[in-house]
């Protein structure tokens, strides 16, 4: 990719968030974090990340209502979101809301990395 890609992490378990930054900044990832909904709004707003990584279970805004508003916000899919979920069958409703990709936690981190890449590369080779 050509230049540092900023993902914005929005969890409310900060141990997964702290080590899901560590391994993306190791990646040479700009992170950005954000503990419920309405702070990941807030984030999107100001720091327009190129990849959302979202819980779906969170206190105050959960991950549904917060991807609700990114879509309303700034155009469905327009920013890429990958969902954590703790649910293994949630893919058809997910897919009905526009994400690109999800994952059932807990979850490998390299799974996480290359589904990354693949979500960043497919959205780069878009806007060529």
């Amino acid at each position: 990719m050509s230049e540092s890609k900023k993902i914005l992490i929005v969890d409310d378990e900060q141990q997964l968030v702290l080590a899901m930054k560590i391994r993306l900044q190791s990646k040479g990832y700009e992170v950005i974090t954000a503990s419920d909904g309405q702070e990941a709004l807030d984030c999107a707003n100001k720091d327009r990340p190129d990849l959302i990584i979202l819980d779906v279970m969170m206190p105050g805004m959960d991950g549904y209502s917060c991807l609700r508003e990114l879509n309303n916000r700034f155009g469905r899919g327009k920013i890429p979101v990958i969902i954590l979920t703790a649910r293994e069958r949630m893919k058809d409703l997910f897919e009905l809301e526009g994400i690109e990709d999800y994952m059932v936690k807990p979850f490998d981190y390299e799974d996480l990395l290359i589904r990354i890449q693949r979500v960043l590369q497919r959205r780069e080779a878009i806007s060529l």
